[in-house]
């Protein structure tokens, strides 16, 4: 009996499987003919699209063809009937349309457009600065605007970071960065008033002070630069600019005692600095410390035999003899 029964199921299941291939071919063997071109909405042809035909009725079944170069396409060998046919192409919006083929007449032709698809927007990739969340197109002007500053092309340094702006209003070191690249540029107005955003922002920033200061002194504000400056722990100031500063503007008001005062103050920090002993050669001759005066011109013929005021400081010398 189990014999029996094993060998009965085969013809069964080969009668259905056959069955099946003549449902899924029932399509074939008929003479209608359809061609046609698919292009875009410029009338471009298409090249590559894919034509699927499909019985509207019965089993869904059906070829697939593809265009050529010139966005045509054409089959031969179906039946008549109702048909389905779908269009398909990279980069733009699928299509269906149905039909009517005839077997004993010309189809006419089938013209299709397809709309380009709409661009997929890929998700803006997201990266960290000082704990907070920016776009990758606000990281790239941040490293643009780097690399334009360390090559001395401020405009450029200074257009990247105001892009990143935008995104970052409260970074400190961003608003200094601007400062920087004003100040590069020589615009000490704007400079100013980006370094001082930034210390609003930090007031810790010990940087942003000392640009204040020095922007300041710069632009002949001696109060304003000294206020600033008087806000930097003392350790933090490396070099004696900024006192020198102090020292001219004070010289150039005939206050020669407080200039003297700042000019020591440089040449603590940074005994090297040429400038320093030459104004504070003028300041003593000011106050009439003669001697002073001429052991500073010496002093600054030293470290800047072929300086600026080297002539003048040698005529100085002259006459103090």
């Amino acid at each position: 009996m189990i014999r029996r029964s094993a060998a009965l199921a085969f013809p069964f299941v080969a009668f259905c499987s056959l069955a099946a291939i003549l449902c899924a071919q029932e399509w074939r063997g008929g003479h209608a003919r359809v061609e046609g071109t698919v292009k875009s909405e410029k009338g471009e042809p298409i090249v590559g699209a894919k034509v699927m035909l499909r019985r509207a009725k019965g089993a869904p079944a059906g070829p697939d063809v593809t265009t050529d170069k010139r966005g045509h396409w054409a089959y031969l060998g179906l039946i008549g009937g109702s048909w389905n046919i779908d269009f398909e192409a990279p980069g733009f919006v699928a299509k269906q349309i149905s039909v009517e083929l005839k077997e004993a007449e010309r189809n006419p032709p089938i013209e299709v457009q397809l709309a380009p698809a709409a661009p997929v927007e890929k998700p803006r990739e997201e990266l960290m600065v000082g704990g907070k969340k920016i776009s990758r197109e606000t990281a790239d002007a941040i490293e643009k605007g780097n690399a334009a500053l360390a090559g001395n092309n401020y405009s450029e340094a200074r257009e990247n970071y105001t892009r990143a702006l935008t995104e970052m209003p409260d970074n400190a070191a961003l608003l200094m960065r601007i400062a920087a690249s004003y100040y590069g540029e020589g615009k000490l107005d704007e400079a100013v008033r980006y370094a001082r955003q930034a210390a609003e922002k930090d007031a810790q920033d010990v940087n942003a002070l000392r640009l204040i200061a020095e922007l300041e002194l710069q632009r002949g504000n001696l109060e304003a630069g000294r206020e600033a400056l008087s806000k930097v722990p003392s350790e933090k100031i490396k070099d004696g600019q900024p006192y020198l500063n102090i020292g001219i503007l004070l010289w150039n008001k005939r206050k020669a005692a407080e200039a003297e005062e700042a000019l020591n103050k440089a040449l603590a920090i940074q005994p090297d600095l040429a400038d320093g002993y030459y104004i504070r050669a003028l300041t003593r001759l000011q106050l009439k410390k003669q001697a002073e005066a001429k052991a500073d011109l010496q002093k600054y013929l030293e470290l800047s035999s072929e300086g600026p005021d080297a002539k003048e400081a040698r005529e100085l010398l002259k006459s103090l003899r």
